[in-house]
C-alpha cells in the first residue's frame, strides 16, 4: 500500500500541464470581455460543466480570454500541446473564418494560429477536440519561444458566423508539456509497477 501511495504521489508530481480548465465549478476566471454574453452551464459539457457564449455583437469576434493564473512563463511548454473542446450550440451557418484562432501575446509581440479547419465547429450539440503543438513548425512562427517566455494574454476565438446570433460552447482547455526524459521514464516505471501489483492480486 505504501508503494502504491508513493507511486501515485510521483505520478501526480509530473509536470504534465500548466493548468486545465474543466469548468465543473464555474467559469474559473475565463471571460468574454467583448462580442458575446458568457454563461456557465453546470452540466452538459464534455464531462461536467462548460462555458456557453452567445454572440450579441455583429462587429466584434467572440474572444474567450484566459485568467491571470494562466499567464506568465510558459517556456517549459515549448514543444507541448494546447487544446480545447468546443461545440456549436445552435443551428446558425458557419460562414466566418475566425473560429479556432488562438492568440498568445507577450511584451515582445504575439503569435496567432487558427487550429480549426474551415466550417468548424460542425454538428449542432456535438463536442469536438481541437489541439495544436506549441512548436514554431506548427505555424506559430519563429517568435513563439520568446512569446512563451512571458505570456501576458491568451485568447480563443469562438466566432463562426458573420453577424450576431451564434452560440458556442467551450470546455477542457489545457496546456500540456512534453515530459522530460526522466519524468517519462518514471511514468513508464509507474505504469509497470501498477501492472505488477494488479497481476499479484
Amino acid at each position: 500500500m505504501a508503494r502504491r501511495s508513493l507511486l501515485i504521489a510521483s505520478l501526480i508530481a509530473l509536470p504534465m500541464a500548466v493548468t486545465a480548465a474543466g469548468f465543473d465549478a464555474g467559469d474559473e476566471g475565463w471571460a468574454t470581455p467583448t462580442g458575446g454574453t458568457q454563461t456557465w452551464q453546470g452540466s452538459g459539457g464534455n464531462g461536467g460543466g462548460w462555458l456557453q457564449i452567445e454572440d450579441i455583437d455583429g462587429n466584434t469576434d467572440i474572444l474567450l480570454t484566459a485568467p491571470s493564473a494562466w499567464l506568465g512563463n510558459w517556456s517549459a511548454y515549448l514543444g507541448g500541446t494546447l487544446s480545447f473542446d468546443a461545440k456549436k450550440v445552435n443551428d446558425v451557418s458557419n460562414d466566418w473564418p475566425g473560429f479556432g484562432e488562438i492568440r498568445i501575446s507577450g511584451p515582445g509581440g504575439s503569435v496567432l494560429l487558427d487550429v480549426a479547419e474551415a466550417g468548424q465547429p460542425v454538428g449542432e450539440g456535438e463536442w469536438h477536440r481541437y489541439s495544436v503543438a506549441l512548436t514554431p513548425a506548427a505555424g506559430w512562427g519563429p517568435s513563439l519561444a520568446s512569446v512563451l517566455a512571458n505570456v501576458t494574454s491568451l485568447t480563443i476565438n469562438g466566432e463562426f458566423h458573420a453577424g450576431p446570433g451564434e452560440v458556442v460552447g467551450f470546455d477542457n482547455i489545457q496546456v500540456t508539456a512534453v515530459p522530460e526524459p526522466a519524468s517519462a521514464a518514471l511514468l513508464l516505471a509507474g505504469i509497470g509497477l501498477l501492472a505488477c501489483l494488479r497481476r499479484k492480486r
